[in-house]
């Protein structure tokens, strides 16, 4: 049935009144010309913005680093029943240790194969999009219990704000990235790639240093375990160990622990550190009974494998290890690779100790010794 108003057939094709047909770019501009008008006063379409390609290969800089460690973590996992390498990096709620290590694996494989192969078909892509939510999704689960048991009271941390933030926030950008076309620049963005990732691989000790290290974790506990340091040639402790006893007598007078244990060697003073220590704690008011010695603690292994026996032994469970911030993330890892996961609790600081920045960046290289160790065994 032919509808009212429709051109019938064989007829040519209407054109609404005033309507002329379209033109291109180059004939718009001729009939322009030849009608008089200035032609460069209409306005021409914005091109489109070139993509910017040192953002995408700094995420995929960032991206190799999050996978390759989080693939650590889960040979940690495999390998060790004593030590949960994830804990490092991130903790999967409410599922199986063996199940959280699949899931992380997951995750990791996404993580490098985004960055050695950017160009994703459209299944891998939402793949690579639903994992990197999902870690997303934990860390900012992580970044909740942070505060919830900060406001508990169980932590009293320096920062107001904890390292899974900072991963979401990352982890972000990165998703953001991913879901862009990838940008293609040859060796400069190669370049850009790896600077990133060994600037992470740079980073991720010093933020265990100022985000955990920092972090007071004190609580009831059956004995505090405190590391030896430098005694002067007069026989007087230097800063650093001063105010590792005067923590450590603190916690036991405010009723926190019932023993402490003190490790320490012969320095180039020739004074037994642990001594030192023990005379100082007597001084500071434990009783002699009270305080154990180790005067083999010559390095944080050897203090870490003469303190074991004893926890075991007369039944300690709940240990708090002391030294300085940046200090600690290597004895936390030590402790773990040996099956015990300890408190920690920074020492106060007294005086302003000039050679700190030198001390913790020692703690990069540090760090990631005693992290392989505790991976691989």
């Amino acid at each position: 049935m032919p509808v009212p108003g429709a051109p019938a057939q064989g007829d040519p094709p209407a054109i609404a009144p005033h309507a002329e047909p379209l033109l291109s770019a180059a004939a718009a501009r001729a009939k322009a010309r030849a009608q008089g008008s200035d032609w460069r006063e209409e306005p021409v379409l914005p091109a489109a913005k070139p993509r910017h390609w040192p953002p995408a290969a700094a995420a995929r800089g960032l991206a190799l680093f999050f996978g390759l460690f989080t693939m650590l973590g889960v040979v940690g996992v495999v390998r060790e029943q004593v030590f949960d390498a994830n804990l490092w990096w991130v903790a999967v709620p409410f599922v199986p240790r063996l199940v959280s290590a699949a899931l992380l694996a997951a995750v990791g494989i996404a993580f490098v194969a985004y960055a050695v192969a950017p160009r994703m078909r459209t299944w891998r892509r939402w793949t690579t999009l639903a994992l990197f939510g999902f870690f997303a999704a934990v860390t900012l689960y992580n970044a909740v219990d942070f505060y919830r048991v900060w406001r508990s009271g169980a932590i009293a941390p320096r920062l107001p704000l904890p390292l899974s933030l900072v991963v979401a926030v990352l982890l972000g950008f990165l998703i953001w990235a991913a879901m862009r076309a990838p940008a293609r620049r040859g060796w400069p963005e190669a370049v850009v790639l790896v600077v990133i990732t060994a600037v992470c691989v740079l980073a991720f000790p010093l933020a265990q240093v100022f985000f955990f290290g920092t972090t007071d974790y004190r609580r009831d506990a059956d004995v505090v375990v405190v590391f030896g340091a430098q005694v002067h040639g007069d026989g007087n402790p230097s800063t650093s160990l001063k105010d590792r006893m005067d923590t450590a007598i603190g916690l036991y007078k405010d009723g926190l622990v019932h023993r402490v244990f003190v490790s320490g060697g012969v320095g180039d003073s020739g004074y037994n550190e642990a001594l030192v220590m023990r005379d100082m704690a007597v001084k500071g008011g434990v009783p002699v009974g009270k305080v154990v010695v180790d005067s083999n603690g010559v390095s944080t292994n050897a203090t870490v494998a003469d303190t074991v026996p004893f926890f075991g032994g007369r039944g300690w469970r709940r240990i708090i290890a002391v030294s300085q911030f940046y200090h600690l993330p290597r004895i936390k890892l030590a402790y773990q690779r040996a099956g015990w996961d300890v408190l920690t609790v920074p020492a106060r600081t007294s005086t302003p100790i000039k050679e700190t920045p030198y001390l913790v960046l020692r703690e990069v290289p540090a760090f990631w010794v005693y992290y392989l160790r505790a991976v691989f065994g």
